[in-house]
């Protein structure tokens, strides 16, 4: 679906699964296109070399805590700008009683979590 969608490729890949699936998500970027990770620090994933290089890739890191504040503030106003003209949207949000919190973690590990999943004080 992604090819069809991007015949030439995918600019921005920003992986926040902290999978780092290099060899899969390189093959996918357009020329000079870059992935952003942000997640999984322990993470050892091949590099495709070759495969990178030749696009003219990047792979870039991301940590939000390394922002400054004026960064931030800039970056808030890009946001609610697009927020108020409809250009996002959230993900599906799941809500859970507290006391269903081993099935949270079931639903994640098992891959079964169709967005994020909030758990709320039992009433």
């Amino acid at each position: 679906r992604l090819r069809r969608a991007a015949p030439d490729g995918i600019d921005v890949y920003w992986d926040t699964s902290g999978h780092h699936n290099l060899e899969q998500v390189v093959p996918l970027l357009a020329h000079r296109g870059r992935m952003i990770m942000m997640a999984n620090l322990e993470a050892r994933p091949p590099l495709p070399v070759g495969a990178l290089y030749t696009r003219d890739a990047s792979l870039r890191g991301f940590a939000i805590s390394n922002a400054s504040a004026d960064e931030l503030a800039h970056v808030a106003v890009a946001l609610n700008f697009l927020l108020d003209r409809g250009k996002l949207r959230a993900r599906e949000l799941q809500t859970l009683p507290l006391s269903q919190a081993p099935l949270a973690h079931t639903l994640l590990e098992e891959g079964r979590a169709t967005g994020r999943i909030v758990l709320l004080p039992d009433a």
